[in-house]
């Protein structure tokens, strides 16, 4: 499957499949897809993306003026059911906030049934 992904959906996303819960073998797994998403450096320059430690919690802010281009990522099928299962156990969803970046994963990766 082919996704194509803004660096707030990867970085999104990449938080996200860091929060699942699983066996070694998928943790794994999780890394190697977390690790083909990640920004590199440059990237993380051009958004001004900063680390900072919340409640003992790291998170990730950049400047939401800046942008990247989108990369498009292709994902095998146990990939893509990683990332459905990180979306569908996912209890935060903010309907409003979230919905610019996390529409467009939706509707590809769950189809609505007519």
């Amino acid at each position: 499957m082919k996704l194509m992904l803004d660096h707030t959906q990867r970085l999104n996303l990449h938080a996200l499949l860091g929060a699942q819960r699983a066996d070694v073998g998928s943790i794994r797994a999780i890394w190697a897809i977390q690790d083909r998403i990640a920004l590199d450096s440059d990237e993380e320059k051009t958004i001004e993306l900063k680390r900072e430690i919340v409640a003992g919690q790291e998170r990730v802010v950049w400047t939401p003026a800046l942008s990247l281009a989108d990369r498009e990522f292709e994902f095998t099928d146990a990939e893509a059911g990683r990332i459905k299962a990180a979306l569908q156990t996912w209890d935060s969803y903010g309907a409003a906030a979230d919905r610019h970046w996390l529409k467009p994963l939706i509707d590809a990766l769950f189809p609505a049934v007519a």
